[in-house]
């Protein structure tokens, strides 16, 4: 029995053992899988970042190193086939390595709105049972209305009789005399003003000042709802006391009578002539045109002189140092005077 068990129990391992190692295969697998997926996402987000996907960068790759013919490889081969053939033959395989090349897309910055959520409280109102102990049996107060009357004491305006003044228009004649000639004096020949429109040179400052304005980002104060107490007026019935009921003497209306429209009587008035009596003859003396010869200024032209700011050299005296080499002896004149008073 012993010889049957212990080979079974053998087997029984090594199947153990050879089925954990496949497990363990198969993990390494999946993860190999796994990293090489996110390594090849990454490089496809980095390239994307750059403007280019994977498969643009493979044709860029290929295109670049077939116009290029692989030149840096090209001397190596030559070194190769230069060497003696041996009798066995060596395999010669072209390596095609990817030229990389990086693309920069130089972008501007472009404002955007950006919205900015802030969470606040919101309060929601959840109806529930609320109980209410009733009395069994109990009252049902029903509410019936009731006319009340109220006198309220205030003065009532009579009216009365009272004049009407209308206005009839009527003509009135205003004497006015025969009509006379005004002479309004224009002088011959007369000035005549003609603007003459002429250049102005203004100075402008060297270099000119230029104002840039500069975006700058200005924070504006959002308003956040927040939640209110809100008062609900509720309607209830007030009861005032009232006493007995009294007795209120009211004024009752009084016929008046309105005469109707009576004719009026208007004092029109008509114009007559009134004979002024005049003692004399006497003189009047009447305004008459003297001539009176006017000396008429004739234009002449003259000059205008116009003043120019213009930039004046002034020279400015200023002592200049020249260098000498050894010094020089300088000999000045003397008067005769001088020298005699030196010798005595």
């Amino acid at each position: 029995m012993r010889m049957f068990i212990i080979p079974c129990c053998l087997a029984l391992l090594v199947a153990l053992a050879t089925a954990e190692n496949a497990a363990e295969q198969q993990q390494q697998q999946q993860q190999a899988e796994q990293r090489s997926v996110e390594a090849e996402s990454k490089d496809s987000q980095r390239l994307e970042k750059r403007g280019a996907s994977l498969d643009e960068w493979s044709h860029l790759s290929h295109g670049y190193a077939e116009q290029h013919g692989y030149q840096q490889y090209q001397p190596q081969q030559a070194h190769y086939h230069q060497q003696p053939q041996h009798h066995y033959q060596h395999q010669h395989v072209k390596y095609e390595e990817p030229i990389k090349t990086i693309t920069i897309e130089k972008k501007y910055p472009v404002p955007y709105t950006v919205h900015k959520h802030f969470p606040y409280t919101v309060e929601k109102k959840v109806p529930y049972e609320v109980k209410v102990p009733i009395p069994k049996p109990y009252l049902v107060e029903k509410k019936v209305p009731v006319h009340i009357k109220e006198y309220v004491k205030y003065a009532v305006h009579v009216p009365e009789p009272y004049t009407v003044y209308k206005k009839i228009p009527y003509e009135v004649k205003v004497p006015v005399d025969k009509p006379y000639e005004v002479k309004v004096h224009v002088p011959k020949p007369y000035i005549v003003e003609k603007k003459v429109p002429y250049e102005v040179k203004v100075p402008v400052p060297v270099p000119v000042t230029v104002e840039k304005k500069v975006p700058y980002e200005v924070k504006y104060e959002v308003a956040v709802p927040k939640p209110y107490t809100v008062y609900k007026k509720v309607p209830y019935e007030v009861k005032v006391p009232v006493d007995k009921p009294y007795k209120v003497d009211v004024l009752k209306p009084v016929k008046v009578e309105v005469l109707k429209p009576y004719p009026v009587v208007v004092e029109k008035k008509v114009p007559y002539e009134v004979k002024v009596p005049v003692d004399k003859p006497y003189e009047v003396e009447v305004p008459r045109p003297v001539k009176v010869a006017v000396k008429v200024p004739v234009p002449v032209p003259y000059t205008v002189e116009k003043k120019f700011p213009y930039t004046v050299e002034k020279p400015v005296p200023y002592e200049v140092k020249v260098p000498i080499d050894r010094p020089v002896p300088v000999y000045k004149e003397q008067s005769r005077g001088s020298q005699a008073c030196r010798e005595f």
